[in-house]
């Protein structure tokens, strides 16, 4: 798609975050594009790390076991609470005209 660039134009650690839509900005693509190819290489083994801290949110590659750790307990999290969503909209189908 648009090849593997992101981890090329992000800085190592936490601290070195850049935002997405600094990333938009500097490859001229839209926010879902953004995310998808940081998926995509994520999934090729680059480790690419996201903090949605209020000091420096955004992208960023991982420093060490520790940082790329973090990040990988954030998404357990997030899946658990995604996993709550969906059991609470299960529920709710019940009260809907079928």
């Amino acid at each position: 798609m648009w090849g593997s660039v992101i981890h090329e134009y992000l800085c190592t650690g936490e601290r070195n975050a850049i935002t997405g839509r600094e990333l938009g900005k500097i490859l001229q693509l839209e926010p879902r594009q953004i995310s998808i190819a940081v998926e995509q290489e994520r999934r090729d083994g680059h480790p690419i790390c996201a903090t949605c801290s209020n000091t420096n949110p955004g992208y960023y590659l991982a420093e060490n076991q520790a940082e790329m750790l973090r990040y990988c307990d954030s998404l357990h999290h997030r899946a658990g609470e995604i996993y709550k969503t969906r059991d609470a909209c299960m529920k709710t189908l019940d009260s809907l005209p079928r």
